[in-house]
């Protein structure tokens, strides 16, 4: 069984501490959708929708499904509507 720290961190034995950049983008990506879709729109799904879309495309027309990809994305969303309904 793959571990959520093995789907977010570089594995290896190198630095398990560092995130891949490309989590970070996913995160970032996640987190603003989402939070720009609650002040802008009532899309605050906007950030999780990416997440399944961008990873449905992957899988057809990339480099395949990535679950460590979707988990970044959806942790980003879920950072976004927390803080937006923190500041309301």
């Amino acid at each position: 069984m793959v571990t959520i720290e093995q789907k977010l961190f570089v594995s290896g034995g190198k630095k398990p501490w560092v995130i891949e950049q490309d989590k970070i983008e996913h995160w970032a990506f996640g987190f603003v959708l989402s939070f720009l879709g609650m002040f802008f729109s009532p899309l605050f799904l906007l950030g999780y929708i990416f997440a399944f879309g961008k990873e449905t495309y992957d899988k057809y027309y990339g480099d395949g499904w990535d679950d460590g990809d979707l988990l970044a994305t959806i942790i980003g969303a879920g950072t976004a509507v927390v803080l937006a309904i923190v500041i309301i």
